[in-house]
């Protein structure tokens, strides 16, 4: 029996690791093999769809507008989804969409995208947290990033909380990403840098895997199914028995694909995954509840998400070490006017306030030869220190933005 690896990172070379630790990276398209199992992680980059992939598509101001399109600088010029945390400010992802295969960070900069109804909003990447434990081996876990931004997005952007409970097996979640798409027959088909959501049920955690292919995968994973309502394709029922048999959601249900990496999935609004990898498990002799013979998202196929409520105590402590932006100060032009300086009764006439029949009543009086012959105007106290303030307030405007 074999299987096959494949993350949602928008990459296209293939690579081939052993599941056994630690990781070991061999020669791009040469398969590793461990009890006659074949092991293959393929990073690469929507959501495969059971019906038309054109009545998945989400609209701006349906609840997903904190789901962002991650544009990553590295080699590559990779692609992810991220979904905006509680701050405004912090997008929860996955880790292997920001590291080499041995969990080593390879992105200096990116941006995130949000699609709004007024238009896109992009952000700059400031700051990027890896999970300490990610070693680039999928089936592991630790699968999970946090990216901080270097402004907060508008307050019109969704933010979402973590689903904190470690309930989420037999629970139907909410599925909304970027990245390629296609109908589940045929797998990955085209893509078109569109938002899609759709629905599938978290069948079991990660750990269940061990019983049928190695000892490496983490219950801090979470596995589902693509399922297109026939038994010979329900993968769960094929491999685990009638006790793990589900046919699926009808055209509601989705896989996620290339592109997906990072993408969240919804329970009660919250976020409960972390788009990871998917998972082909085949025959030697080719026999497999795969609709098709490769790893391509299709009916027939497992996919892992990062189970976020084990990772609650990291991302609050993340959060809560993170100081908002302080907004620049301008002063109010009323509140610094140099009390040494005239009133503004005095300063209607500052050149001289004595009446006109006291200098005739005393023609030898003279005034001195440094005194301006014409009256000179003097600016207002309020209208001088308006434009300090406003001169500070430019350069207080100027920051320097720091991508990491």
């Amino acid at each position: 029996m074999t299987f096959t690896l494949s993350s949602f990172k928008s990459l296209t070379l293939l690579y081939t690791v052993s599941l056994l630790p630690p990781l070991v990276i061999t020669e791009p398209a040469k398969a590793a093999n461990f009890n006659n199992t074949s092991i293959q992680t393929q990073v690469q980059p929507l959501y495969r769809t059971t019906g038309n992939p054109d009545d998945y598509l989400v609209s701006p101001g349906t609840g997903y507008d904190g789901v962002a399109q991650l544009s990553l600088g590295d080699f590559w010029g990779s692609s992810c989804t991220g979904g905006l945390l509680g701050t405004g400010a912090h997008i929860l992802t996955a880790a292997h969409c920001l590291t080499d295969d041995f969990g080593k960070l390879d992105v200096w900069d990116g941006t995130a995208t949000f699609d709004l109804s007024t238009g896109d909003v992009n952000l700059s990447i400031a700051d990027i947290f890896v999970h300490d434990d990610w070693t680039g081996d999928l089936s592991n876990g630790y699968d999970i990033a946090i990216l901080e931004l270097t402004d907060v997005a508008p307050d019109t952007v969704d933010r979402y909380d973590i689903y904190r409970n470690n309930n989420e097996v037999g629970k139907i979640g909410d599925k909304v990403g970027y990245g390629q798409s296609g109908n589940g027959n045929v797998g990955n088909e085209f893509w078109d840098g569109l938002k899609r959501s759709g629905q599938n049920r978290y069948d079991a955690s990660g750990d269940l895997f061990n019983q049928l292919l190695s000892d490496n995968f983490s219950d801090a994973l979470l596995a589902y199914d693509f399922d297109n309502g026939l038994a010979a394709n329900d993968a769960f029922g094929y491999w685990f028995g009638d006790d793990y048999a589900d046919l699926g959601l009808g055209l509601n249900e989705v896989n996620s694909a290339l592109g997906d990496s990072g993408s969240p999935t919804f329970i009660d609004g919250a976020i409960a995954g972390v788009t990871s990898f998917g998972l082909r498990v085949y025959y030697l002799n080719g026999i497999s509840s795969d609709i098709d013979d490769a790893l391509n998202s299709s009916f027939g196929e497992f996919s892992f998400d990062s189970r976020a409520s084990s990772y609650t105590n990291w991302i609050d402590d993340i959060l809560t070490r993170w100081q908002p932006p302080t907004p620049p100060v301008v002063d109010n032009p009323g509140d610094d006017v140099d009390e040494n300086l005239p009133s503004d009764d005095v300063a209607d006439d500052p050149i001289d306030n004595t009446p006109d029949d006291e200098i005739h009543d005393h023609p030898d009086d003279s005034i001195g030869d440094d005194s301006p012959s014409d009256p000179v105007s003097v600016p207002e106290p309020r209208s001088l220190a308006g434009l300090i303030a406003f001169a500070t307030g430019l350069w207080l405007t100027k920051k320097k933005k720091v991508i990491r």
